[in-house]
């Protein structure tokens, strides 16, 4: 556990152009060592890239326009994140909504309901 706090802990003081809604960091924590990773690289590429991977619609009937997501560990898994600009700064960052199981629509419902 200490790991996966140290790696979590890690890659955020790394990626200054990334925020994320609380319960991310529970997410990240449910996920096993190879998969929080993978989860971790992908956050990186976000930071890089607010708009990388797939824009979101309406999904599920839910309005997430805006978002885009990200998949890993195959495409098993997802990041629901929305870039946005702030103001007073060059360029954008992202907030992540959700990071979890696509099975059951279940990390759209979660990004949903914290946005």
């Amino acid at each position: 556990m200490i790991q996966k706090i140290s790696l979590i802990t890690q890659v955020f003081e790394e990626c200054n152009k990334i925020e994320y809604a609380e319960d991310v960091l529970d997410d990240l924590m449910n996920l096993d060592g190879s998969v929080l990773k993978e989860a971790c690289a992908r956050i990186k590429k976000i930071n890089d890239n607010p708009f990388c991977g797939e824009e979101l619609q309406n999904k599920y009937g839910m309005n997430l326009s805006g978002c885009r997501k990200e998949y890993f560990n195959g495409t098993r898994m997802r990041i629901v994140w929305e870039p946005y600009s702030k103001p007073n700064e060059q360029g954008y960052v992202a907030i992540i909504w959700s990071i979890g199981p696509r099975k059951s629509e279940d990390v759209y419902r979660r990004a949903y309901k914290r946005r």
